[in-house]
């Protein structure tokens, strides 16, 4: 839960203490006003937050407590304040080896969440080149015990044993700031919370809950004004 705490402190600090002055108007362009989209990828970690142990003593699993995380996203905007963001994310969380009679299998689990999500910034429509916002959202996250490698006397092994795909339907909450560094171009950073619970297992484990934190570069998808008087 540790991590946890640590998103809910982040998102209060950012959501009511941001420094006034990157808050000031943008000297020339409304660079995050206006009725804009956006499209990007963020790259960053993915934090466990289950703890949770193969219960089988056939699976011997390495899941680090951070890993590695992508995530593609695609924002349009709903109202001055309101954004939909549609996002799809790849997790790596650890390798596993799990032994079948004389055999073992060794491969990865990965995560795939696909999500929608309301994106609320109190401060779109100003003048601004730094906006915080708040979402919250759902969607479906697909799991997969890949099997990459194999060792075995028996040439008739077969991989199909042990290859594995897990769904679950999930809500999410988070948030984060959207950093506009030209009218085309910006940052953004992104922090969510995702519990994640298979009805089955991917290498003995059902509870894959975590937090992705991931900074990424956004193109920004709007008209610019016009500058005839």
């Amino acid at each position: 839960m540790g991590n946890l705490r640590a998103l809910v402190s982040a998102l209060v600090i950012v959501l009511i203490a941001v420094p006034a002055a990157a808050l000031e108007k943008a000297p020339a362009d409304k660079l995050l006003a206006g009725n804009y989209s956006m499209i990007g990828l963020r790259l960053g970690l993915w934090a466990d937050e289950s703890n949770e142990k193969p219960n089988d003593t056939t699976i011997d699993a390495d899941f680090p407590s951070t890993s590695f995380f992508t995530e593609f996203f695609y924002d349009f905007r709903l109202m001055r304040m309101v954004m939909v963001e549609l996002s799809m994310g790849i997790a790596s969380r650890g390798d596993a080896v799990i032994r079948k009679a004389d055999d073992k299998y060794i491969g990865s689990i990965n995560l795939y969440p696909l999500l929608a999500q309301l994106k609320i910034s109190p401060l779109s429509g100003r003048s601004r080149t730094v906006c915080p916002y708040i979402l919250g959202g759902g969607g479906v996250v697909w799991g997969r015990q890949n099997i990459d490698y194999i060792t075995s006397a028996d040439p008739y092994y077969n991989p199909g044993r042990v290859n594995n795909t897990e769904t679950a339907f999930i809500g999410v909450v988070g948030g984060g700031v959207d950093f506009a560094l030209s009218e085309q171009i910006g940052l953004n950073f992104s922090a969510k919370y995702l519990p994640i619970s298979f009805r089955g297992s991917l290498a003995g484990v059902k509870e894959y809950t975590g937090i992705s934190f991931a900074v990424g570069v956004a193109y920004y998808l709007h008209k610019k004004e016009s500058t005839k008087p």
